[in-house]
């Protein structure tokens, strides 16, 4: 889960030759200090070029003293031969596709670095100039570092300009009753669209992905002169290249899902695909939908996304003027409760901090990721301590166990024992591996069907190790969920 396996995409074109040559370190004054500042509601040119030339590499780095909101709050915008609206129009984290927050991933296009360096490599050509400008629409101020990679090109009468259109919804009700085609880009030109990036905050109630998936809806695209779409999907899961509305953390050259928070689909989720062998040429317009058609009823969702594509000068599109109330933080809701729906249908759901025998090694975490804005954090001090959750059930039968566990990059590795006897994780075998090098995450684990008496029980955590951490590991339950099995 989360882990972050670099190809060296961003790093192998320094073997290119003359690359630092051609290196363009980016200024934010003309004093010439690199990572200089950009004031609150301020704006500042990073880079000014002539042409013609492309743009082969653009790297940046954003530092602030609350960084997520300012790769929120802080809008990309980039300028080919003096348009007066930038063709790139974006918050510079979202634009980078891994939006909310730092979230390390490796694609052709994008690459983000766990110290929170990010690059793209869409080429972006220009007749005459480019101009990047960073708008500063926060309260605080922002310090950007990077640089940018220019290259000959000869511009013609088939060039076209980069693009990426960035717009969001608040506030939406999703439901499968009332699905909704959200549109990702209207445009009138001839072009070539490239790809996609959608960042949610999803704030279902609901712990599985069988519950919280929020993606049954499918793409639609309109080129030219279609009358319906050339292109209708089968769901976004299948557009974005996966399957089952998995949870998993992944990236790969032309997909990826760099956040998704836990458990199983709540919290902000991000999904990329990237038509790079496959982009969709359009001679005189292009409409994108993807249709926002969750599991469950789920209010106030936020539904920000991106187009990304080419277009030949003189093409004109839906865009949409960025407002401070687009760009406003964002927050999971408050004292969230898992709720006993689709696969925790009829079960007791517990807070384990009301269940866990305590002591000197556990304390109580705050943060909205977790159940009642609580997790119980244990500190076990050596390889076979135990922390045991006291739990009962009204009658005799067989009962399956879910636990919300976070994962961390404190965490390591559990085993659990019920009653005494060994318990083992539907997918995931006897052990439970926690650690996550970069994020912070919720899921849920299963246990097989066990058969339990009438009364009370007892569920014992052990503390197998934690290889990976090199300070005090630290496990973080949240919460138990105790479900009778009803056979049909």
């Amino acid at each position: 889960h989360g882990n972050y396996h670099s190809n060296n995409m961003a790093k192998n074109i320094e073997g290119i030759p003359n690359f630092q040559q051609r290196q363009k370190i980016l200024y934010i004054d003309n004093r010439g200090q690199p990572a200089a500042g950009v004031n609150p509601r301020e704006q500042a040119e990073i880079l000014k070029l002539d042409g013609p030339q492309a743009l082969e590499r653009l790297t940046l780095k954003v530092n602030a003293a609350d960084r997520d909101r300012a790769l929120r709050e802080t809008v990309l915008q980039i300028y080919f031969d003096d348009y007066p609206w930038a063709q790139v129009q974006a918050p510079v984290g979202d634009f980078f596709g891994a939006a909310p927050g730092i979230n390390p991933f490796d694609s052709m296009p994008f690459t983000v670095e766990p110290d929170g360096s990010m690059t793209c490599r869409y080429v972006m050509p220009f007749e005459s100039s480019v101009r990047i400008v960073l708008d500063n629409r926060g309260d605080q101020p922002v310090t950007v570092a990077g640089s940018a990679l220019p290259m000959d090109y000869a511009w013609n009468d088939r060039s076209m300009h980069f693009y990426a259109r960035w717009r969001v919804d608040h506030g939406v009700l999703g439901w499968g009753r009332r699905p909704q085609d959200m549109p990702i880009l209207l445009v009138n030109g001839c072009g070539r669209y490239v790809g996609t990036a959608v960042m949610l905050l999803n704030p279902s109630n609901v712990s599985t992905p069988w519950g919280s998936w929020w993606g049954e809806g499918d793409e639609k695209v309109f080129v030219d002169d279609d009358r319906v779409p050339s292109t209708f999907g089968t769901g976004s899961e299948d557009y974005f290249d996966y399957a089952w509305s998995v949870p998993d953390i992944f990236s790969h050259a032309y997909c990826g899902q760099p956040r998704n928070d836990g458990p199983g689909n709540r919290g902000f989720v991000t999904n990329d695909r990237w038509h790079i062998l496959d982009d969709l040429p359009f001679r005189t317009r292009l409409a994108f939908y993807l249709e926002l058609y969750p599991h469950d009823r789920v209010p106030n969702m936020s539904y920000a996304r991106i187009g990304y594509f080419y277009a030949r000068p003189g093409c004109y599109d839906d865009h949409v003027v960025i407002t401070d109330e687009d760009l406003r933080p964002l927050e999971l809701p408050a004292n969230w409760q898992p709720r006993a729906a689709y696969v925790l249908q009829d079960a007791a759901i517990y807070a384990v901090e009301d269940l866990a025998q305590t002591g000197p090694h556990t304390t109580m975490a705050e943060g909205r990721l977790w159940a009642g804005g609580q997790l119980l954090a244990w500190r076990p001090a050596a390889e076979g301590e135990t922390l045991e959750l006291r739990f009962s059930v009204p009658e005799a039968g067989k009962y399956q166990l879910h636990l919300g566990l976070a994962l961390t990059p404190e965490a390591g590795r559990i085993s659990v024992k019920i009653d005494n006897a060994p318990a083992a994780f539907s997918d995931h075998g006897d052990v439970l591996d926690l650690y996550v090098p970069y994020r912070i995450l919720e899921r849920q684990f299963s246990t097989h069907d066990v058969s339990l008496s009438e009364g009370e029980h007892t569920l014992t955590v052990v503390f197998v190790g934690a290889p990976d951490v090199k300070e005090q590991p630290v496990i973080g339950l949240d919460y138990l969920a105790v479900k009778p099995v009803r056979r049909r």
